[in-house]
């Protein structure tokens, strides 16, 4: 007996919706989160306030982000999403275009909440919950896919501000409608065309699914359940899961990453410091007129680690966790010691380290959802997500103002000490989840392709 399944094939709807998510991930998040510190010290020079008051905004993005998943997961389920996240899009998009007009920096704070609660709604409820729908097999890869756009939109978007920028760094009210109508092109346009809930509303089904001889799902157990396209997927519900330790590694891992996440938001900062201050007071004058390089090279090194993740991780979660701990490591270390012991020759190597960086920036988003479904199943994939995403918002909503208070209080030198110290901890707390979390579904609801194989020729 062969143990080869036939599995449905890709269609143009599949890739379609793919291309929609890349998008949003390329204008929407990558600008909003990627690129907010370019204008951090204008921002606050306009305003005569600390730069960490300006990047208060961005711990309101992450309030808004953790209050948000549940209402848009109840609004995903009732409501038909091209609406629910065309209004998500206008959420993120009118706020952000105010920036260029608010009277003070108490409107930023304000706005940074109504982007919070569309990006949670874009990112995470739209991303996570029509790819899980729209593909089978191939989950982590099409994940990593759309995610590694933040990072060609980190790169895009902070070359692109740099130069609005200048050297003065006088452009940053221009810079911020050049974003906002960026945003508005890269997301709405092909909500309206391609979203769908389900692949099946398009007369097909998830992308790599069991298929038999006549086209239908293999896990569809009879003709009444194909016609209300009722499948239960395996895995652990929602409250089984809250007894299980590894869960609570998971939540407390993800929160962790993305406080390690949140530190890239400083390196335009560190730059400007670089080029106006410098270590011992000795500038480093090439870097003036280039805030955004170092983090369009972290944002590199995470558009290739979304891929490598995605790669990876579908054969070795662990192994995806190791590129992440190595990257952050290195990475922030190189940032650190190299402009400082090098002065203008260490321009370069820091660009590199950002680059590596980027490899543990790509855990963040492109690991967490496939542990989330590789550990706890498809069952209550969207409940257990979105406690996820809650946490992982709450600690980032911490991590933004916190860096910006650590930097300007203590020095670039505990800022980096700190951050290594933090992704260390991080890397041990998520690897424990995905081991101890492989154990577990081994032994209750995981089924290989060969087990379900034989179980389709046996029910025949």
């Amino acid at each position: 007996m062969s143990e080869k399944i036939r599995r449905q094939g890709l269609t143009w709807r599949h890739v379609a919706v793919v291309i929609t998510m890349m998008l949003t991930l390329l204008t929407a998040v990558a600008i909003v989160f990627t690129a907010a510190g370019l204008c951090y010290r204008p921002v606050a020079d306009h305003f005569g306030v600390q730069i960490s008051d300006v990047s208060l905004y961005i711990t309101f993005v992450y309030i808004g982000s953790m209050v948000g998943p549940i209402p848009a997961g109840i609004l995903f389920d009732k409501f038909n999403p091209k609406i629910v996240f065309t209004v998500a899009a206008l959420l993120v998009v009118l706020p952000y275009l105010g920036f260029a007009f608010y009277p003070s920096i108490h409107y930023f704070w304000v706005a940074g909440f109504f982007i919070g609660l569309g990006l949670c709604a874009l990112e995470y409820t739209m991303t996570a919950g029509i790819l899980s729908r729209w593909f089978h097999t191939n989950y982590g890869t099409v994940v990593g896919l759309s995610f590694a756009m933040t990072g060609v939109g980190g790169i895009i978007w902070n070359m692109v501000g740099q130069t609005v920028l200048g050297p003065d760094l006088s452009g940053w009210a221009t810079l911020y409608l050049i974003f906002g109508i960026a945003m508005a092109i890269g997301t709405i346009p092909c909500i309206l065309l391609f979203i769908k809930r389900t692949p099946e509303e398009c007369g097909t089904l998830p992308y790599g699914m069991p298929i038999d001889e006549n086209g239908n799902a293999l896990s569809v157990a009879s003709e009444e359940e194909e016609n209300n396209k009722v499948v239960e997927e395996p895995g652990y519900t929602a409250k089984e899961a809250l007894k299980l330790p590894f869960f609570w590694t998971m939540l407390i891992g993800a929160g962790l990453l993305n406080v390690t996440v949140t530190l890239s938001q400083l390196f335009a900062t560190y730059v400007q410091f670089l080029g106006h201050d410098g270590w011992a007071g000795v500038a480093i004058v090439a870097l003036l007129a280039l805030s955004g390089t170092l983090e369009s090279f972290a944002s590199a090194g995470q558009m290739v680690g979304k891929v490598l993740v995605g790669y990876i991780e579908s054969r070795t979660l662990l192994g995806a966790q190791v590129m992440g701990l190595i990257g952050g490591v290195v990475g922030l270390a190189i940032m650190w010691w190299a402009p400082k012991l090098m002065g203008e020759a260490g321009i370069w190597p820091m660009f590199f380290g950002g680059a590596a960086y980027g490899l543990m920036y790509a855990c963040s988003t492109a690991m967490l959802p496939f542990l989330v479904r590789e550990v706890f199943g498809g069952r209550d994939y969207d409940r257990i997500y979105s406690w996820q995403v809650v946490v992982f918002n709450g600690f980032g909503a911490m991590g933004a103002t916190a860096w910006a208070v650590l930097a300007q209080s203590c020095g670039w030198d505990v800022f980096f000490a700190v951050s290594i110290l933090v992704v260390v901890v991080t890397f041990i707390t998520v690897a424990y989840t995905g081991i101890a979390g492989y154990k577990a579904r081994a032994k209750t609801w995981y089924k290989s392709d060969k087990q379900l194989a034989s179980e389709a020729v046996e029910s025949v």
